[in-house]
């Protein structure tokens, strides 16, 4: 028998609402973004992937150059991924179409200029999904999303399809959709590790082509 083998696409998401309390940022960074990032730096094998909000961006540069800098290098050596998203975090569904594109754009260039990081992905605030994303996220020059695994099976698919990434698309323009696997997002912050070894273990596939997308935000 083969051995069974499933990715495991690990995502953190950061974001403060603009012009939350400097404390909040200051307390948030010290107790979760900082400590983290750290931890990740030590270990330059294992890779992952980042979503900034573009105001929480802009923070870690004016207050945090040490971060930032230490953000530089793992991108040098190719142990993170960054994707976009809107920069100020809205609700892509009831702004402007030409507001979306430049949110769009403002968050992957300032993520060009600080990192030299080409974006390809891109986080949806809250999470809302609309069937006709595709064609701005296409337009902006989006290769993939990650959306809940739950619109997938809404559409009739089973837990055991959602364990594979898809193509979508409006109006002529395609974009590969990754679900979000709910129950990892669950067992890997909360729950005993053994837990997340034994889902993952059943859900693994002699080909080895399944992905299970953990995000924490």
């Amino acid at each position: 028998m083969n051995e069974k083998s499933i990715y495991l696409p690990i995502v953190f998401h950061f974001h403060q609402p603009v012009d939350n309390y400097g404390w909040v940022f200051e307390d948030s960074f010290k107790k979760a973004y900082e400590p983290l990032i750290d931890n990740i730096y030590k270990y330059p094998e294992v890779k992952v992937t980042l979503h900034f909000s573009g105001n929480i961006l802009e923070w870690f540069l004016k207050n945090k150059p040490s971060f930032i800098e230490k953000l530089k290098t793992m991108a040098k050596r190719g142990q993170i991924e960054m994707i976009g998203g809107g920069y100020y975090e809205p609700i892509f569904a009831i702004i402007p179409y030409r507001d979306k594109i430049a949110q769009m754009k403002k968050l992957s260039n300032l993520i060009k200029k600080e990192f030299g990081l080409e974006v390809k992905g891109a986080w949806l605030s809250e999470r809302v999904w609309e069937p006709n994303y595709p064609s701005f996220l296409n337009e902006v020059g989006l290769k993939y999303i990650l959306v809940d695994d739950n619109h997938l099976r809404g559409t009739g698919l089973t837990e055991e399809d959602s364990f594979y990434s898809y193509v979508t698309e409006d109006e002529g323009k395609t974009l590969r959709v990754f679900p979000i696997n709910e129950p990892i997002r669950y067992l890997m912050p909360w729950k005993p590790t053994y837990m997340t070894i034994d889902y993952l273990r059943d859900a693994a596939s002699e080909k080895g082509d399944r992905v299970c997308v953990f995000i924490s935000d």
